[in-house]
């Protein structure tokens, strides 16, 4: 075999291999010829492909029974080596998409013209073979052969060969709804394009890396550019959420199997002895999906035609492109709704984020100069050489000038307005590039929350002169939300004076936080608690003269926002600040959060008796078992860390088996532990009492104080579920178990003490009551100890996340080695498994709260 240098050749491409592909090929029988000669070089230049590396492949051919001599040239598409682009690749399904579209679906598709005497469509090369071993391998015929050649995709297509370009797409797409009807979906792996939640952490990653890059580089365009640039700043992985929700199907629209990666360099053109284009093919099919026709518009429109063409010709590429689709949906006897020309206007609207995205991200490919070193690993680089790579493609003139067009355009159409809260502006706001600020989180946010607080009258009237945004929480702090701590400079014009306001933003976690997050209820509940219960269950014991604080001071949000967001006044301003998680709480403190634990549970009982009632999200929570099953599942590779390491662990084996049995579905069991038994005593828990939700006061270092909060997992049940999650989760190693009975009796009697005081009328709880209902909940200890305590005794760590805990990176296998095999962790584990199984845990029997219920146990 010979090779070019710069084409390395991999060791399966032998003549062998290559057998099967030319007997197809040249329609003979595979011992009727032999290979006598290979050579392999690069198929495209650097630059033309990103996603796979190709070969172009010539055969010798030797016909064995007439002595003649053949050349064949083949395209050999292949994985890329190993790199960056590799992961990406195997994790979008790019080959096994692409080996069913020219396989199976691409003939099925053409078939349906040839049936009906359009001979002449075909929609891309003959595959002659593919492969998985030794690697993802297809075979395909060379279109240069057939004098195929690429438009220069430099200059952009002018609108000859935009309309060829147009109207196959409206042969493919018209071919694809009907071969849809006749067959029905084309399956899992056709349902997701580029932007699939199983991509998030791949696109965050990149987002981090590129986007900061591209906006410096935006800056320095013009003033013009600057704006939106700034405008752009923090769109952040809310982005990618809502190209994720906007390019799936809308099964009530006309949707069709896009081709995904519909730019210049996958068409191929043949043209006449005139230089006018006869005849169009496309290629690389392994990023399409079903979804709206807009994808593929937008993206071929924005990535590939002549930027002195785009904008002005719009609606007549729509227009051409939808009078084609039209004719072959008539053509090839479609039964659905016809999409009217208007209907596809508004979808092509409703999907300009996309096209932004792709004038964004394809665009500067496309007109790129010729460079030998660029490669999709290139792109991805955080060095010198992607930096200078990246430097040249977005400051390339040819660019700069079209994307001056392109981002006044989309504009003007309100594709800034990602989250379509109905604002395109900037935020105003002062803070890191890294925080990814959210979109709705900008100077008004502030103004509103401000003018709530202090009023708006001129006697009352503050300023907002500056705003500055940080991080409320250190990695490894806050798992469940996105916490922003606002520093506000006020000027107060009728006092004439200078204040400082600061304030906790809380909201659903952004980017691949986001996934994990499976309770769509919790900030229903935590607004529910600080706006109305939280100032309720003070009020009763201001009614007896007491001054009790339960919670930091709510700020209610304007209305408008896309999510859930809680504005709370900043404790640390007033002193308060967090204990030593990994230390754990010392009596002092243990004893003030019980007492407040008290105060807020007396409380909740009280105020139902007399006569209020609780939302059902507050009452229901503990009941879906539905939910239950999906968490268990959520934690199961958690699981399988944690007890790969345990097994390591000396004094564990004789307990491991048990242990593991109930972990792994703890969640669904604990459905039946957590079951309200209406004849008890039952409160309002905080649900999520541990020492990372707990701010505490000090006075001359002595405890005086705490604040809870967090409060999104709130449920009514037994007081014990609190006791249980807290106790077993935030004391210290020492006190956990030795002092158990005289904590619960501790609680007991300030429990007692405040329901009395706020004037209950059943019958007080008594302390046998209690340890009995806490045996019988137990079962809970297990949930917080082997799910909830490796994050408190965690070393400080930034690879600490959610994701961090299940998924096998590198960042992942530090972070579970900290957080599964930690000397803290394994000392009290060596105290808590003699525990649990004498006090009968290790069972799923045990956890039903009641004897009587465990026959129903499988």
């Amino acid at each position: 075999m010979t090779s070019s240098a710069s084409a390395s050749v991999p060791e399966w491409m032998t003549k062998e291999y290559f057998v099967d592909a030319i007997a197809r090929k040249l329609d003979l029988a595979e011992d009727a010829f032999t290979i006598t000669e290979l050579d392999a070089r690069a198929a495209t230049e650097s630059g033309d492909n990103y996603a796979s590396v190709l070969y172009r492949v010539r055969v010798s051919v030797l016909v064995n029974d007439t002595g003649s001599r053949t050349d064949v040239s083949l395209i050999v598409k292949a994985l890329p080596k190993l790199g960056l682009s590799e992961e990406m690749i195997q994790m979008m399904n790019l080959f096994p998409k692409e080996m069913a579209m020219y396989t199976k679906i691409l003939p099925g598709l053409e078939r349906l013209y040839h049936e009906r005497g359009r001979t002449g469509v075909a929609f891309g090369p003959r595959c002659l073979k593919h492969s998985t071993e030794p690697t993802d391998v297809i075979v395909l015929e060379d279109l240069r052969e057939r004098q195929f050649a690429m438009a220069n995709r430099r200059q952009g297509l002018d609108m000859e060969h935009t309309r060829t370009v147009l109207r196959r797409l409206g042969q493919f797409h018209a071919a694809s709804a009907v071969l849809h009807q006749q067959l029905g979906s084309y399956g899992e792996l056709f349902k997701e394009g580029m932007f699939a939640e199983k991509s998030r952490a791949m696109n965050e990653q990149f987002q981090k890396g590129q986007a900061e890059f591209m906006l410096k580089m935006m800056e320095g365009w013009s003033e013009q550019d600057r704006y939106y640039a700034d405008l752009m700043r923090h769109f952040g992985m809310d982005l990618f959420d809502v190209l994720v929700r906007t390019t799936r199907c809308d099964p009530t629209k006309f949707n069709v199997l896009n081709h995904g990666d519909m730019w210049c360099n996958n068409v191929m053109f043949h043209y006449n002895e005139n230089r006018d284009v006869d005849d169009i093919l496309l290629i690389d099919y392994q990023m399409s999906f079903w979804a709206s026709p807009a994808i593929d518009l937008l993206y071929f429109m924005f990535s590939s035609v002549n930027g002195d063409q785009r904008l002005p010709q719009m609606n007549h590429m729509i227009q051409y492109y939808h009078e084609n689709l039209v004719e072959s949906l008539q053509f090839l006897e479609y039964q659905g709704k016809m999409p009217l020309l208007k209907e596809l206007h508004s979808d092509i609207m409703a999907h300009h984020l996309f096209g932004f995205t792709m004038a964004l991200s394809i665009l500067p490919i496309c007109l790129m100069e010729k460079t030998e070193d660029a490669s999709m690993d290139l792109m991805l680089d955080t060095g010198d050489a992607g930096m200078a790579f990246k430097m040249k493609m977005y400051n390339n003139p040819v660019y700069v000038k079209q994307m001056g067009q392109i981002t006044e355009y989309f504009h003007n159409m309100g594709a800034f307005d990602v989250l379509q809260i109905g604002t395109q502006r900037s935020p105003r706001i002062e803070c890191d590039f890294s925080l990814q600020l959210p979109l709705w989180l900008d100077r008004e946010f502030i103004e509103h929350v401000v003018d709530s607080k202090y009023g708006v009258s001129a006697a009352d009237k503050r300023i907002v002169r500056s705003v500055h945004v940080t991080n409320a929480a250190k990695k490894g702090e806050s798992y469940t939300a996105a916490l922003y701590s606002a520093k506000v400079d006020l000027f107060w014009a009728e006092a004439e004076t200078e204040e400082t306001l600061s304030l906790i933003i809380k909201a659903p976690p952004k980017g691949n936080a986001a996934s994990y997050a499976l309770d769509k209820d919790m900030y229903k509940r935590e607004v529910y608690l600080y706006e109305q219960l939280i100032p309720s269950f003070e009020a009763l014991y201001r009614e007896k003269g007491v001054s009790v604080k339960l919670g930091p001071r709510y700020y209610k949000p304007r209305h408008g926002l896309p999510m859930e967001v809680i504005v709370l006044e900043d404790l640390s301003i007033s002193g308060f600040r967090m204990a030593s998680r990994q230390e754990g709480l010392d009596k002092a403190h243990v004893e003030t959060v019980l007492d407040h634990l008290a105060k807020f549970h007396a409380a909740s009982a009280v105020y139902l008796d007399d006569g209020k009632s609780l939302p059902k999200e507050l009452n229901e929570a503990s009941k879906n078992r539905k939910m239950a099953a999906k968490t268990d599942e959520l934690f199961a590779p958690s699981l399988d860390s944690m007890f790969k390491y345990m097994k390591e662990w000396d004094f564990a084996a004789d307990y491991i088996e048990d242990l593991e049995k109930v972990s792994r579905q703890i969640y669904r069991l604990l459905v039946d532990t957590w079951t309200i038994d209406t004849d008890g005593f039952n409160v309002l828990n905080h649900g999520d009492a541990w020492l990372n939700n707990m701010l505490f006061a000090y006075d001359n270092e002595s405890v005086q104080r705490v604040a809870l909060v967090d409060y999104q997992y709130s449920a009514w049940g037994s007081p014990v579920f609190d006791l249980i999650h807290f106790l077993f989760s935030s004391v210290q190693a020492d006190l956990k178990l030795t002092q158990q009975a005289y904590f619960i009796r501790y609680y007991q009697e300030r429990l007692v003490h405040n329901l009395t005081l706020l004037g209950y009328r059943k019958a007080l709880p008594t302390l046998r009551q209690l340890h009995i209902d806490f045996n019988d909940r137990l079962s809970a200890a297990i949930k917080t100890t082997i799910i909830d305590l490796p994050y408190v005794l965690v070393e400080a760590s930034e690879d600490a996340s959610q994701e961090a805990a299940i998924v096998q990176t590198d960042a992942g296998q530090r972070f579970q080695k900290l957080l599964f095999d930690g000397d803290r962790l394994k000392e009290q584990m060596k105290d808590l498994l003699p525990y649990f199984r004498s006090r009968g845990l290790l069972t799923p029997l045990a956890a039903h709260c009641k004897r009587d219920q465990c026959d129903s146990v499988q």
